[in-house]
């Protein structure tokens, strides 16, 4: 016996390009570091979620908004630590996203010398420069995610702090909170001081 559509169902339904528009949105804003497919996916479920809550008709289009994006911001937050890149994208030669690996002792567009320059005030002991490189390119590497990206378009691909914040989608006050981790902690590993 076929049901009959609940108010939840009828929103749901007029509401959903709302959903996949939002969706679509934060995948473009957000530097493709989430497939579209999950970013819908994800919309899809808040709005499923939140349609059950609505008691008022008018006010659901903020309502809705405010709670698609709240769960996109959410699952991306989650995966800040885990970013999965698609292969597709790593292959791409000519691909600018911070993923992009580059050598560190090239000197950095902006021209504030080198990521290497940034770190070290000064080395306890007398260490090779390419040494040194090799060095910091794998703690690069071993940093969480997000931190190392931030670090690669600051220094790297001599973004400001707001350009590389709208590049990841995030705020500018998380991209310096980053860049300032990240750089403590390859100090440290290096031996540096802070």
């Amino acid at each position: 016996m076929p049901r009959s559509p609940s108010p939840a169902d009828a929103l749901f339904h007029q509401f959903l390009p709302l959903a996949d528009s939002i969706a679509r949105g934060f995948h473009h804003r957000g530097c493709r570091l989430i497939e579209f497919d999950d970013c819908r996916q994800v919309a899809r479920m808040a709005l499923w979620l939140a349609c059950g809550r609505i008691e008022d008709p008018v006010s659901a289009p903020a309502y809705l908004s405010r709670c698609i994006r709240g769960a996109l911001l959410h699952h991306a937050r989650d995966l800040g630590r885990a970013i999965r890149v698609p292969r597709r994208e790593q292959d791409k030669p000519e691909s600018s996203y911070p993923w992009v690996l580059a050598s560190l002792d090239q000197p950095a567009p902006c021209g504030d010398g080198t990521l290497l320059d940034r770190i070290a005030a000064e080395a306890p002991e007398p260490a090779t420069e390419p040494a040194r490189a090799a060095l910091a390119l794998k703690l690069l590497e071993q940093l969480p995610a997000r931190q190392a990206a931030v670090l690669r378009l600051r220094y790297l691909q001599g973004l400001s702090c707001r350009e590389a914040s709208r590049e990841l989608g995030i705020g500018h006050g998380s991209v310096s909170r980053d860049e300032r981790q990240g750089l403590q902690r390859l100090r440290q590993a290096l031996g540096l001081r802070a």
